[in-house]
């Protein structure tokens, strides 16, 4: 029974919280003014070409919604500014990641040759000491033969 009465207490007072809520004129007045007169020039022109009525002939009431108008507009406006800045950075850290991705391939790559040319480097090395020790092995031979056969024509 009291979770319903607290339940109820609360919601009642979040819901009246909203009626006596206050429109705050404060800082506008104290940005422009007691009477919201003292704008400068490109808002007074502004509020002419919008509404087709001077600054100074208008009433306080529509002063005050222009000026409210006018920064809500400029408050989206910087929102979307930086939204826009912020997803430009994305871009640019997504171009980043991209560019140092495609180096890495390419450097995996240039590895990978390198490390086949020096694995043919060595497999060519090793053919020629082969030969060269076949080439050797056979001038021995060929030496051993001629001495022999020059010692059985000596013996003869």
């Amino acid at each position: 029974m009291a979770k319903y009465l607290f339940n109820f207490l609360f919601i009642f007072l979040i819901l009246s919280s909203f009626s006596f809520a206050k429109d705050n004129d404060d800082q506008l007045q104290s940005q422009f003014g007691k009477d919201l007169t003292k704008v400068p020039f490109f808002m007074r022109y502004s509020f002419l070409r919008k509404n087709n009525e001077d600054w100074k002939d208008s009433t306080y009431s529509e002063r005050k919604a222009f000026l409210k108008k006018y920064e809500d507009s400029v408050a989206a406006q910087e929102a979307k500014d930086k939204a826009e800045a912020k997803a430009e950075a994305n871009r640019e850290k997504e171009r980043a990641q991209e560019k140092k991705r495609l180096e890495r391939e390419l450097e995996k790559r240039l590895k990978t040759q390198q490390n086949e040319e020096k694995a043919e480097a060595k497999a060519d090395a090793d053919r020629r000491k082969s030969m060269d020790k076949m080439t050797s092995s056979q001038q021995k031979e060929l030496d051993q033969m001629v001495q022999s056969e020059q010692q059985a024509q000596a013996s003869r």
